[in-house]
């Protein structure tokens, strides 16, 4: 880390954790190395004004050669394919489903394409998911074998069981075009077989036809069909803003030079109003996450769809995979590693994908439309929303602008690599195209330092209960309308997630003119205004001066006197207070329905009495936040797939 002797220390480290997360990471050793050999050039940097010229400057430097890029990425590997598959017969023959469908996996995200493991474990996957009930992960299992290059002769077993699938699924019309399929099927490759065994196979193939017109005449495998938990839908409340959809009309964005632009209550906000409902406009997962979330839209992975020529990510489906293959993840596919190598933080890989999301000609083409504006509250392009955001470069000290823009030209020259620009040019000689996209990535470290948000899944202990539970950190993402709000240190909304979509609640009631805050992380009731103040200016270079701040309120446990708005009302208070508690328990009793109906209305009457703070409206507010985190993407701890000791086994297509 470059040290500034006039900052502090701590603000220093807060900032350079957002360019690099990993000590152990290239990145510091190539810029000591620059530095050292170029004397003065920090300090020359401060002449430029323009990302533009930072980039140039910073790119025609001595040792910035010394960054060659070269792919580095978790390759194909046809004999590991070939072990786990071979583990995976193993396990399945043993009827232990859960194990050969994880073994299965492994295999087809290491075989190559073409390779001979990946559509056999493909189809022996949808086999542990027939088994395990997993009936619609086993259709898209069985559908994607059939295109992966499974043997013409051992077709008909997929579309039979594909049959059976849309049996178990009342799905008539699919069952009979599948059984017609996997007849003829058969019948075609009639000579490739035995004579018994085409007889077998046709007569259970006639059956499952026959089963239309007499269920009793066929046995059907013991199979309990697991019901899949569609998301909630959600929804502004009222109805969307006219000019900013994302927002619901309960809300305005307004501008004053002290605060910026932050948002407003345009109409009465009552707790649990849904405010902003918003898909990212990039989003990476963190590295650990890569292997069990969605690369494209962050969902848990059930039946892992591999990339064609990575084993370095995953997807839920072939949508999502063709979606990112044909976007971002052709460029970064063999690069991602090299990113993580020099210690980029997921920062760093965001202000990438925001670039490899789009191609070239969408950002040469709005190039005359790129002057920073951070007073608008809407533009007519969407790009415009995230480089528009703040970035505080005039607050910046010239070593952390040194850093940044080395950064910068780093991914730049991966970029190049990547063939992300049609023209070829030399790895260090830089086009004017080149230099721009460059200074769009300088523009992007900057801002997402402060407008960034992580995604989460809530992991939860019961699917009875709703406790314990626990917000878990999965990946980073940029929600550029989301950001338009301000922090307080008494939190008025809760943001949750659906995969990688952002839905914002409202936890408070906030009367129409009065500013909507978020929160950046300390909070009034649990740290002390001085701890809050530290980490805020030292994370993101403000001063707060929200009310509790501003009136230094107590930590939770040491507001109990409530202050009244008007007239005093105990009955009323005790009546709302006792809300609040049948709400705690429903929360215990697994009933979030109930619970929230419970909170909205204390929380909201509590508001028409008494001023916060006041710990049993605290206290509710986060038993509502609660109950939001529910309203997002779940997981449990016993998400293993579900084992069924009466399973039965059936025609294993090995090899």
């Amino acid at each position: 880390m470059l040290k500034c002797s006039s900052v502090d220390g701590f603000k220093q480290r807060c900032s350079w954790e957002t360019i690099q997360s990993d000590e152990r990471g290239l990145f510091s050793a190539w810029l000591t190395e620059v530095v050292k050999s170029n004397p003065g050039a920090v300090e020359n940097l401060r002449q430029f004004s323009s990302e533009e010229e930072r980039v140039l400057f910073i790119s025609s430097l001595n040792k910035v050669d010394r960054f060659i890029v070269q792919p580095i990425y978790k390759v194909k590997d046809k004999e590991a394919a070939k072990i786990k598959r071979d583990e995976g017969n193993t396990a399945y023959h043993k009827k232990w489903y859960k194990q050969a469908h994880m073994m299965y996996s492994m295999s087809v995200v290491k075989a190559p394409q073409g390779d001979d493991s990946l559509a056999y474990s493909l189809a022996n996957r949808s086999a542990c998911l027939y088994y395990l009930g997993e009936i619609n992960q086993c259709i898209s299992d069985a559908n994607l074998a059939l295109v992966s290059g499974y043997p013409v002769q051992l077709q008909y077993k997929l579309h039979e069981r594909l049959a059976k699938c849309y049996i178990l699924l009342k799905d008539k019309e699919n069952a009979v075009q599948s059984l017609r399929v996997a007849k003829k099927m058969l019948e075609k490759n009639k000579g490739k077989m035995d004579k018994e065994k085409y007889q077998s196979s046709m007569k259970n193939i006639l059956k499952l036809g026959n089963s239309f017109a007499d269920p009793s005449g066929v046995k059907f495998d013991n199979i309990t069909v697991v019901k899949n938990v569609e998301p909630e839908n959600h929804k502004v409340s009222a109805k969307p803003d006219k000019k900013l959809k994302e927002f619901s009309s309960l809300l305005k964005v307004d501008y004053n030079p002290e605060v910026g632009r932050h948002v407003k209550a345009d109409k009465l906000v009552r707790p649990g109003d849904t405010l902003v409902v918003e898909e990212p406009f990039a989003s990476v997962l963190y590295p650990e996450k890569l292997g069990t979330n969605c690369d494209f839209c962050f969902e848990k992975l059930r039946a892992v769809v591999p990339c064609p020529d990575c084993s370095g990510v995953g997807f839920c489906s072939k949508d999502c995979r063709d979606k990112a293959c044909s976007s971002y993840h052709k460029y970064e596919c063999k690069y991602q590693d090299l990113v993580i190598g020099l210690g980029g933080s997921a920062l760093v890989r965001l202000a990438l994908r925001i670039i490899t999301s789009h191609p070239l000609d969408y950002f040469k083409k709005i190039r005359h439309h790129l002057n920073v504006d951070v007073e608008s509250r809407e533009f007519k392009l969407p790009y415009l929303y995230v480089f528009n955001l703040v970035g505080l470069d005039e607050e910046r000290w010239t070593e952390d602008m040194f850093s940044r823009t080395l950064m910068a030209v780093g991914l730049l020259k991966i970029l190049k690599s990547a063939k992300y620009f049609p023209e070829k040019s030399e790895p260090d000689i830089f086009t004017d195209d080149e230099v721009f996209i460059g200074s769009l990535l300088l523009r992007h470290l900057n801002i997402l330092q402060f407008n960034a948000h992580e995604v989460y899944q809530l992991l939860r202990g019961s699917r009875e209960q709703m406790k314990p539970c626990k917000n878990i950190k999965i990946g980073l993402a940029v929600y550029p309308k989301a950001s338009y709000f301000n922090h307080s240190c008494h939190p008025h909304i809760a943001r949750i997630n659906v995969g990688n979509k952002l839905i914002v609640k409202s936890l408070v009631r906030v009367e129409k003119g009065e500013e909507v805050c978020d929160n950046y992380g300390p909070v009034y009731y649990f740290k002390s205004k001085e701890d809050r103040q530290k980490e805020l200016s030292s994370r993101y270079w403000f001063q707060c001066k929200c009310k509790p701040c501003s009136e230094d309120w107590p930590l939770l446990g040491h507001s109990s006197d409530p202050t009244w708005r008007n007239k005093k009302d105990e009955g009323k208070l005790d009546f709302l207070v006792s809300l609040y508690k049948c709400g705690s328990d429903f929360i215990d009793h697994g009933q979030r329905q109930e619970a929230v109906q419970s909170l909205v209305e204390s929380i909201d009457g509590l508001y028409e009495i008494v001023s916060p703070p006041l710990d049993s409206l605290t206290r509710a507010e986060d038993k509502l936040r609660t109950c939001c985190n529910d309203m997002g993407t779940v997981i449990y701890s016993d998400t293993a797939l579900k084992f069924n000791p009466e399973e039965k086994s059936g025609n294993l297509m090995t090899k």
